[in-house]
């Protein structure tokens, strides 16, 4: 079960000293389409694409308020593949993986900085019929990201 890989994940976070991490983990739905792209040097799959996740919390005045978040995903090889043929717009995932800050330059010269998750595992938390007590449970392991991290992108 998954549960087990992150409750050793934090004992190995906890056993070991000195230890940095940098590990995102959510729950949010697509906002769009994915845009997948080949990588021509490896012949490797990338996919973009954004999640949403909301939360609910109580104003000063007690009244009710709600807020989304949005986050850049990125994906590789077999994960890639995947995600472009399986998350549409509205499905709702949970996705595990690393921040990277990407620096890169406008069409002024001006610095600009893009933050996304590197996925290394995600998971289909809706089922084709739309029911919500059944999780339908797609599940990869991105090994090949790294590799294909250092590697010519083609965007």
């Amino acid at each position: 079960m998954y549960t087990s890989h992150i409750y050793d994940v934090f004992l190995q976070i906890t056993t070991t000293q000195n230890m940095d991490m940098n590990r995102v983990m959510l729950i949010g739905r697509a906002t769009g389409s994915v845009d997948k792209k080949i990588i021509e040097s490896s012949n490797s799959a990338v996919v973009n694409f954004v999640i949403a996740t909301n939360r609910k919390y109580k104003n000063k005045e007690w009244n009710i308020m709600e807020e989304a978040e949005y986050h850049r995903c990125v994906a590789y090889g077999n994960s890639a593949e995947v995600l472009a043929k399986y998350l549409h717009k509205g499905k709702r995932i949970y996705v595990e993986g690393r921040l990277r800050t990407r620096k890169w330059q406008d069409s002024a010269g001006n610095n600009r900085y893009s933050t996304e998750i590197i996925v290394t595992h995600f998971i289909f938390l809706d089922n084709k019929s739309g029911e919500d007590d059944v999780i339908e449970t797609i599940a990869w392991e991105n090994s090949e990201a790294d590799d294909i991290l250092n590697e010519d992108m083609p965007f």
